[in-house]
């Protein structure tokens, strides 16, 4: 048989039946989460009640939703579930997802913080926030955040808080703790949904067009959970569209760790961290308004696609022998 006669092998396409079964049941998961949310009376936890521990939980259930429902239709095909290889050579990945993870979060924690001092501090734009430094401006937005602290409770607080910089250090080993541990575990139930199965059927599509849909299909699968107040309290109606925008460019970021680390572990663990240290801006920043301040406002979301593009030309070399 001659070269012209040879069977030309298809081209992949995408299984859009697939990925519609997949979603719905992952949007299905979170939703009715929402659900025994709103019909226990968490219907707006950005009152002034505070969130309970009840709530937190049930949110934090909704992390698996991408995993379960990934694994469900996987059922469907005849080769190996993409889980039976996530460990695969572990041991032999982790010096280079440990510096990926290591190296990203930094960049991701100062440039939120960068971007804030010079929108806010120096540029003075409504919304963004101000960055405190000194130790009494910190102790102050603390006592504001818990303004039930007795006496006594008060001076250890005084006592145990620091200046911006040495906070910002105990933040950061905090996140990475976080991150390859509980946070990391639970970021998983996502992250093999979005950056493992879901960047599997979608590749065809190429890397810019997977990981832009990826991100809007991430963001609206949050709603949800955001109408009733979560990630933007006060703006419930808009907090979605304003989701959507973080979690685009914060796929790039992610997709990119798995690919250079040939490991869905990786993304996982740079989950995990960013929601490690989210809460420390609730403490460094002033004058804040959530669509527009990082973590989860524009800033921030202007900080990930800053470290994203740079992340993927730092990495260029190596995701091209990856590939």
């Amino acid at each position: 048989m001659s070269e012209a006669d040879a069977p030309v092998e298809a081209k992949p396409k995408v299984r859009w039946g697939r990925v519609a079964l997949f979603y719905l049941l992952a949007v299905g998961w979170v939703s009715l989460i929402a659900a025994v949310l709103f019909v226990t009376g968490r219907r707006d936890v950005s009152g002034g009640g505070g969130v309970s521990v009840l709530a937190i939980v049930l949110a934090a259930l909704a992390m698996p939703a991408p995993l379960v429902s990934a694994l469900i239709v996987g059922r469907l095909d005849q080769r190996p579930a993409l889980i039976r290889t996530t460990l695969d050579r572990f041991w032999r990945k982790l010096p280079r997802l440990v510096l990926v993870v290591v190296l990203v979060i930094a960049g991701l924690l100062l440039g939120m913080l960068g971007l804030t001092w010079v929108l806010g501090n120096v540029l003075g734009l409504s919304g963004v926030g101000r960055v405190l430094f000194a130790q009494p401006d910190l102790l102050a937005n603390a006592l504001l955040l818990f303004p039930s602290m007795d006496v006594d409770q008060v001076a250890k607080l005084n006592a145990s808080i620091p200046s911006l910089w040495p906070l910002l250090g105990l933040a950061y080993a905090g996140a990475l703790v976080a991150g390859f541990t509980l946070n990391g575990v639970f970021a998983f139930g996502e992250e093999y949904g979005w950056r493992g199965w879901l960047a599997e059927e979608l590749r065809p599509l190429g890397a810019f067009w997977a990981n832009l849909l990826t991100g809007v299909l991430w963001g609206v699968w949050h709603a949800p959970l955001i109408l009733l107040g979560y990630n933007y309290a006060g703006y419930a109606k808009l907090g979605t569209a304003f989701m959507i925008a973080w979690c685009v460019p914060a796929s790039f970021v992610l997709w990119r760790a798995r690919q250079v680390t040939d490991s869905l572990i990786a993304p996982a663990v740079l989950h995990g961290a960013i929601n490690g240290f989210a809460g420390v801006f609730l403490l460094v920043l002033v004058d804040t308004n959530p669509l527009i301040a990082a973590p989860m406002g524009l800033a921030g979301a202007a900080a990930i696609a800053v470290v994203a593009a740079v992340f993927w030309w730092l990495s260029r070399k190596r995701a091209g022998r990856v590939e």
